[in-house]
């Protein structure tokens, strides 16, 4: 394995992750619920204002904050996050088993168990719950990292650019295009037939769905490979351990992202508020489609930077959301269950007709529900259930990586 692990000493569990994690469930939560949970005629119709962002109601200033402030921050943040986030933990437990003396075969023998098993976990939420499971896709990209696990972080850097650079070249086309070309036969619209007010047509329509996702996944999981990549080098060269030594790098990625939000986001956001003309929606939309996925890293890289005098001692504030960040699995599915249970119109049927700042509003509360039980789970000193089921099929019945040896080993 790389030399360069060997580095990575014990420390205390970070925060940043866990704030990062918890953080992005709520901008997941507020995506997820306009552009999968709550679709009508407002996010239906192109030729609608604010299609994009869940729909702006005329004269309505709330929905033309909520656009803008949808645009901005919302849309393809979150998810680049978390995926910067799966490599940054992919490093810390491949660096945990060099520490217990795994060899590289065996190594990724544990790494491929451990992202498989959240493969089948994501497959199962795909079929059973929601066709836009992101699991999935992770337990594919968990994958790959361990079979590139003893490549060099200059090897690693350079797959990482290319594929983002490709998958932003081509976006950046397809927005360009859009300008010319009309985009809108592009999108999948709803059968109007399907009204999903039983459990079972629900279901069935859920299911139906995730076989037609089961295609996109190996470019899906292509594209957050790059950002599970530099998430691994990261965690390699200690980037959100010592903010200090690599300030530059953060405060360069930092920089990045606050271009995309005001640049990209903002005439997207002016555009879907009916601020700007009503024709820059589409590019703009598609744009931040495709340059978005480069705020993963920036975001995170501004957490650091923002909390780097906390010392990694978790303040008052921010003891909810890394309750929240550390039980992610459970609150990302508890999600689901909860968006089935308040928004299908098999159940309660919240928010059918909704514009953005419902939906965003809705999305905030389903976020809220899954922070109070992360908050009870920590008080009561308990791990996320499907946090630990994960870990006990990861590693065996201890839930974590023994040493290879019996020798004295440092702790993970």
């Amino acid at each position: 394995m790389h030399d360069s692990r060997q580095h990575t000493a014990t420390q205390p569990r970070l925060i940043v992750p866990d704030l990062a994690r918890g953080t992005a469930l709520l901008g997941i939560a507020m995506a997820n619920v306009a552009q999968a949970w709550i679709i009508n005629d407002w996010s239906e119709d192109q030729s609608r204002v604010g299609w994009s962002v869940g729909g702006v109601r005329p004269d309505s200033v709330l929905d033309q904050f909520g656009a803008v402030f949808a645009a901005m921050f919302i849309h393809v943040r979150g998810l680049p996050m978390f995926s910067t986030l799966l490599g940054f933990g992919f490093g810390l437990v491949a660096a945990s088993l060099y520490r217990k003396h795994y060899p590289a075969k065996q190594a990724r023998r544990v790494l491929w168990r451990r992202y498989g098993f959240l493969a089948l976990f994501g497959l199962a939420h795909s079929f059973l719950l929601f066709y836009g499971d992101i699991m999935l896709t992770y337990g594919l990209v968990g994958i790959a990292l361990a079979a590139m696990l003893t490549l060099s972080s200059k090897t690693l850097r350079i797959i990482a650019y290319i594929i983002l650079g490709l998958f932003t070249a081509f976006g950046t086309f397809g927005a360009v295009a859009s300008v010319y070309f009309d985009a809108t036969e592009g999108f999948i619209e709803s059968d109007p037939t399907i009204t999903l007010d039983t459990p079972a047509a629900y279901f069935s329509s859920n299911f139906s769905m995730a076989v037609g996702m089961l295609g996109l996944q190996p470019f899906a999981a292509l594209q957050l490979l790059a950002l599970a990549l530099i998430g691994y080098v990261w965690a390699r060269e200690r980037v959100l351990v010592d903010v200090a030594a690599h300030r530059r790098t953060l405060t360069t990625w930092t920089v990045i992202t606050g271009l995309i939000v005001l640049c990209v986001g903002l005439p997207w956001g002016l555009a879907a508020a009916g601020v700007l003309p009503a024709e820059w929606e589409m590019p703009f939309f598609v744009l931040n489609q495709a340059v978005g996925y480069l705020t993963g890293p920036g975001i995170l890289a501004a957490l650091a930077l923002a909390t780097d005098r906390l010392h990694n001692e978790v303040p008052g504030w921010a003891r909810a959301f890394v309750a929240l960040g550390k039980r992610s699995m459970s609150g990302y599915l508890a999600q689901s269950v909860l968006f089935i249970l308040l928004c299908t119109p098999a159940f309660l049927g919240i928010g059918l007709e909704a514009s953005v700042t419902g939906k965003l509003l809705i999305g905030f509360a389903v976020w809220a529900i899954s922070l109070l039980l992360a908050v009870a789970l920590e008080r009561a000193g308990k791990q996320g259930p499907f946090e630990w089921a994960h870990r006990h099929l990861s590693y065996g019945k201890t839930g974590r990586i023994e040493p290879k040896y019996d020798q004295p080993q440092v702790t993970a």
